[in-house]
């Protein structure tokens, strides 16, 4: 239980900071380290921003129209 209280509040920023960066375009970085510096240390904070920066930077990697070419182009 007391799990789910720590994790509840990290979740709810991570949500808050998504519909800022989807309504005002902010980055989910910036608003999330800002909020979470509020709850926690500021190296905390940046450990946890580290998986949904490279689990985004991924789908839009893989998701755009030419990774096959950059791939053939950049592979050595």
């Amino acid at each position: 239980m007391s799990d789910l209280i720590f994790l509840l509040p990290i979740a709810l920023t991570f949500l808050l900071a998504g519909f800022v960066k989807g309504v005002l375009g902010l980055g989910l970085p910036t608003v999330a380290m800002g909020l979470l510096g509020l709850a926690m240390a500021p190296a905390q904070a940046a450990a946890l921003l580290v998986v949904p920066s490279l689990v985004t930077n991924l789908w839009q990697l893989f998701a755009g129209p030419r990774f096959g070419g950059l791939l053939r182009r950049l592979w050595r």
